[in-house]
């Protein structure tokens, strides 16, 4: 299941990155933690499919002007799906019953009622006075009383304390103020309950829960420390940094408290070390090698010459470019050691004299010379290699960095990433990829019409050729690999089957994985699961379409879903009762460069021929042949999908006659794939607002 953190107006960058590090130390990999805009929040599906919704530190005011019209869904949420909804400082003021902040203070002050009321009472604050916008002048490392009489502190600016939280019986506290607050914290005539002001709250709503805090237990001591302040740095900071292991203690508790499913473990409780990214060909293609280097430095409009290397400017980032990996490997990681993967030097290593492919201690976790070996040695697709261990986002480097991307010679760079510590999805999602996703981001150029044809280049096809390569190259994976239960949802995921719908129903696959018919259209949820994406990032350069896509699939990281190496094993069960021989685990290399081989020839017969000879393709593996739809922005009608037009790769949808599944009014609705939101389980289709 996802948890998504609201990332719109009001909130701040720092509160947005405190929070989804600090979710992830604690919930991944039972839970995918993104982000989320307001906008998404208002047209996506989200509610069917998440588990829980947060709202971190900024200004709720803005939180309310962008969701007031969606209020209804977060209460629905909340009470009837039995989400959590988690609210951190100003999160928490949004969403109580009442906001009482800097009354008397004219330049601060927000008093009003509020609508969601999981706190039905008021939070009031700032609980501590000093506080300021856009400042640390007010910040504090306040105390906070646990239930067991323990005690640590953490990091607080602004937030609230919940007046009279012990009159209320849907409400828990879980943990009190210890310093006299700045604002009075009971108002009840007769208190029954005084053990204190609260400054963190679970509360019971319907069938759900809402975590609320005032101060931030989710900020992160080492990520305060990029300041000139020395007061601040040794007031708030250094005395944080000593509360660390009892702030993820606190943390791993009330998220267990309010239904989270947490780790237990916080050994790797902070963002990897980025490695050195490695260039790398087979030794017949080091032309492309040596072509992307000299590239990349001449075109650098800043560069400045080292002993040991040439450090260049690029868009978002600057990289330090070695020559030789046995002789700079050790140096280069120096670089990125105990850096900020966002804000770090990134350093690209070449091969030196006699040097072909990095050696294997540099690249534990993938194996070059593998990828090498079952790569097609005609492919321009993926004949050039840039591989990180850790990376921050093979499409967001490329992208952000486009000195880097006109640089790589035409249509042959894959940049692969064993761990992705800020991964990018659709709508600017982001999210750590760990070890056993297959993290990867290819660039690919399309020319403006067909050199065969002569006709137009419509590029809103490369999702769904890209989707079908990465199909064709599991199908392909050897004998039986067929059987695997994949299919695409529309325009460019992939969906596997639940193993737990499966194993309910006792389905047998051998033999029958490319069956259209193994599963209902109305069963779709729950039957399949999303194992992977692709995110299409495409520029235009002077005469040609520069496409990224990039793409995560879970092969072996179960979390939150399943993966392909999940469903080897069940296949396997299958296999060993009537005495076939097993399959083995599929391996990244080979799965890449398979992808790799399967995707040059549909792009050369997509130029050469167009959509047509690929379409039908596409539809023996996607999952809606003849699902029925509602049209939200048509009246809801209702409407079957036929396929997908040929000129601009739109979705094809036939209106029914009222009542019936078959008979069609002579209605065809066309639907934008990037300007609607199909969402498979309902069998709806919403326009996205532009």
């Amino acid at each position: 299941m996802n948890v998504l953190v609201y990332n719109g107006p009001g909130t701040t960058l720092g509160s947005v990155k405190h929070a989804v590090e600090t979710l992830r130390d604690l919930l991944e990999p039972y839970y995918a933690v993104s982000t989320i805009g307001s906008r998404a929040l208002q047209t996506e599906p989200w509610d069917t499919k998440v588990s829980a919704l947060v709202f971190p530190g900024g200004a709720d005011l803005p939180y309310i002007k962008e969701c007031q019209s969606i209020f209804p869904r977060f209460k629905r949420f909340v009470r009837n799906r039995g989400g959590i909804f988690v609210g951190f400082c100003a999160g928490a003021y949004f969403g109580s019953g009442r906001v009482e902040f800097a009354q008397g203070n004219p330049s601060l002050e927000v008093t009003g009622d509020r609508d969601l009321q999981f706190f039905p009472g008021i939070a009031r604050g700032p609980a501590f006075d000093g506080f300021q916008y856009n400042s640390e002048k007010g910040a504090k490392a306040v105390t906070l009383r646990l239930p067991d009489g323990s005690e640590f502190r953490t990091y607080f600016n602004g937030g609230s304390l919940f007046v009279d939280a012990d009159e209320y019986d849907n409400v828990e506290v879980l943990a009190r103020y210890v310093e006299e607050p700045s604002v009075a914290y009971y108002d009840a005539s007769t208190k029954t309950r005084d053990n204190g002001p609260a400054a963190a709250l679970l509360c019971s709503v319907g069938k759900g829960k809402a975590l609320l805090t005032g101060p931030h237990p989710e900020f992160i001591p080492r990520l305060l420390n990029k300041t000139d302040d020395p007061g601040f740095l040794k007031n708030v900071v250094e005395v944080l940094c000593q509360y660390e292991e009892q702030r993820l203690l606190f943390l791993r508790d009330i998220f267990t408290k309010a239904g989270f499913n947490c780790n237990n473990d916080f050994s790797q409780a902070r963002a990897p070390n980025l490695t050195p990214l490695l260039v790398s060909s087979v030794p017949h293609r080091q032309d492309i090698v040596n072509q992307f280097k000299d590239s990349l430095i001449s075109n650098a409009s800043n560069k400045t010459a080292f002993t040991e290397c040439t450090e260049i400017e690029c868009e978002q980032d600057k990289f330090q470019v070695y020559n030789g990996y046995q002789n700079h490997y050790e140096t280069a990681a120096g670089i990125l050691r105990h850096e900020e993967p966002d804000e770090a030097i990134k350093t690209i290593i070449f091969p030196g004299e006699d040097e072909v492919l990095p050696p294997v201690e540099m690249t534990s976790n993938y194996d070059v010379a593998k990828y090498f070996r079952y790569l097609d040695p005609n492919n321009t697709v993926g004949s050039l290699l840039l591989y990180g261990e850790v990376v921050t986002s093979t499409s967001t480097l490329l992208e952000q960095n486009k000195t880097l991307l006109r640089s790589v010679p035409s249509c042959s760079l894959l940049h692969v990433g064993t761990i992705q510590v800020s991964g990018r999805g659709r709508g600017g999602n982001v999210w750590v990829n760990p070890k056993g996703v297959s993290a990867l981001t290819v660039a690919v150029d399309l020319p403006l019409q067909s050199p065969l044809t002569q006709r137009k280049i419509s590029v809103v096809f490369v999702q769904y050729l890209s989707m079908l390569a990465y199909c064709n190259a599991i199908f392909q994976y050897g004998p039986g690999y067929e059987d695997l239960p994949v299919r695409i949802k529309w325009p460019n995921d992939l969906y596997a089957m639940s193993p737990a719908y499966y194993r309910k129903y006792n389905i047998k696959l051998l033999g029958r994985g490319s069956d259209k018919f193994l599963v209902p259209l109305s069963e779709i949820d729950p039957a399949y699961v999303k194992i992977a994406g692709i995110l299409v990032n495409t520029q235009f350069m002077v005469d040609k379409y520069m496409v990224l896509l990039g793409c995560g699939l879970n092969l072996n990281h179960d979390g939150p879903t399943t993966s392909l190496n999940s469903w080897i094993k069940l296949l396997n069960e299958e296999r060993e009762a009537v005495r076939l021989e097993h399959l083995e685990p599929i391996e990244v290399e080979k799965l890449q460069a398979l992808y790799m081989n399967n995707l040059q020839l549909l792009l050369k017969k997509f130029v050469d021929y167009g959509p047509g000879p690929i379409l039908p393709e596409y539809y023996n593996l996607w999952l809606h042949s003849n699902q029925v739809i509602t049209l939200n922005n048509h009246n809801n009608a209702r409407a079957k999908i036929v396929g997908i037009t040929e000129d601009y790769g739109l979705l094809i949808a036939k209106e029914l006659v009222s009542g019936s599944n078959s008979e069609f009014t002579g209605s065809t609705y066309h639907l934008q794939p990037d300007g609607n939101s199909l969402d498979v389980f309902k069998g709806l289709i919403s326009k996205k607002a532009s």
